[in-house]
């Protein structure tokens, strides 16, 4: 900034001025100071406006800024309660679709419990079934015996008395020939 250069050249005249014989009262060239003066009110006006300038310029940055960050988190903000409320939905999808799912699975092992009641029962009917089958099975094999030995026991009576019979007629055959 050239207002600080001049006041660096005041200081300097200042400096360098001669002090008057016994005073501390320096000697200066009035017209020298006089120039420097006016050429930093000349300047100083244009710095000062440069410096409102860049204050003001450097304001409304900050405000734009600010602004800015502002649109930025109220987006963010909106995307955030957007992806919220995606997540809950697909929760709220994924807890409805487990459900059916539990349902279903439920249902099929109820059935396959069912199904599993449902073979026992018909093993059980089916060895219960064998097993009066055997039983059968054994009665008729035993009531078939008694029978056929009742059979066999009557035909061998019938066998005996015609046995007797041929055994008689043969012995009166033999008696009537002599």
């Amino acid at each position: 900034m050239e207002v600080m250069l001049l006041l660096d050249a005041l200081e300097d005249i200042l400096e360098k001025a001669p002090n008057l014989p016994l005073s501390s009262r320096s000697m200066i060239n009035k017209e020298e100071l006089q120039e420097i003066v006016k050429d930093i009110r000349i300047k100083l006006p244009d710095e000062i406006k440069q410096a409102q300038w860049i204050k003001e310029e450097r304001q409304k940055i900050l405000i734009e800024a600010k602004k800015e960050a502002e649109s930025l988190r109220k987006e963010c903000e909106e995307r955030l309660q957007k992806i919220k409320d995606e997540r809950q939905r697909i929760l709220a999808e994924a807890e409805k679709e487990a459900e059916i799912l539990k349902k279903e699975a439920d249902k099929r092992v109820q059935d396959l419990i069912d199904e599993s009641d449902i073979m026992k029962r018909a093993n059980e009917q089916a060895k219960e079934v064998i097993i009066a089958a055997q039983i059968d099975a054994k009665k008729i094999r035993l009531g078939s015996k008694a029978y056929a030995d009742d059979l066999l026991s009557e035909l061998e009576k019938h066998a005996v008395n015609i046995i007797e019979t041929i055994k008689n007629n043969r012995d009166e055959l033999k008696n009537f020939k002599s």
